[in-house]
């Protein structure tokens, strides 16, 4: 466990938060068409039938169960320097890493829900991930999983895997509403829209809604602001 505490530790989803996981299955599809057209079909079809349902899907595992080892290698590999040559981050996400790199007294990781594999691979893909801490959780209640971190000194005691900072404030950024169940009342929320959207329901009324990431920034500076008044 890392002694070290800090004011404030950030805790950002993946997929549709900061990864624009559309543009990424779309890259993804251009690869797997070299290898195999039909493949590269199901695999779009797929995408969009769990988009549709607001299910988790892993292009990965998918191909996986379709190709050899050899040939998910050379496809993981292909797609990895595509991705790289392009921008698959979403808007306000590079400029939400750089604002909260900027602030002296916190830290930042990933907690994405999914494959290992599959997530390891799309944090690859973005050269500004690749240094972000990142934790990939079978836990769909997120904010359930960060109230487990809350010890009687008062601090959220982060694991391992997100740096093992003692932090006493925990901000967390998600697209999916039912990330938030269970998040403590002493953190601060922002759930980015989404097209999980629809029947979003009562949310956690430390949760607020942002259009974007750029959003999430602006509010983020003002409530830093409303403590220091």
């Amino acid at each position: 466990m890392n002694d070290h505490s800090i004011a404030t530790y950030y805790i950002l989803d993946l997929d549709r938060t900061l990864f624009d996981t559309e543009k990424s299955t779309q890259v993804m599809r251009g690869v797997v068409a070299l290898h195999d057209t039909e493949l590269a079909a199901a695999l779009e079809q797929r995408f969009e039938e769990s988009t549709l349902l607001g299910e988790s899907f892993s292009m990965r595992d998918f191909i996986a169960e379709n190709v050899d080892e050899e040939a998910m290698q050379k496809i993981e590999t292909l797609y990895l320097a595509a991705a790289l040559n392009q921008d698959i981050l979403n808007p306000g996400a590079r400029e939400l890493i750089s604002y909260i790199r900027t602030q002296g007294d916190g830290e930042m990781g990933i907690l994405t829900y999914g494959s290992p594999l599959g997530q390891a691979m799309k944090i690859k893909a973005v050269t500004e991930l690749e240094s972000i801490p990142f934790l990939i959780t079978s836990e769909t209640f997120k904010g359930a999983q960060i109230a487990s971190w809350h010890q009687e000194d008062g601090y959220y005691h982060l694991p391992a895997e997100l740096g093992g900072f003692l932090a006493k404030h925990i901000v967390f950024v998600d697209d999916k509403p039912f990330s938030f169940k269970g998040l403590p009342i002493d953190c601060t929320g922002y759930l980015v829209k989404s097209l999980y959207d629809a029947g979003i329901g009562k949310i956690p009324l430390n949760v607020a809604t942002a259009t974007d990431l750029h959003e999430v920034i602006t509010a983020e500076k003002h409530r830093l602001t409303m403590q220091v008044v």
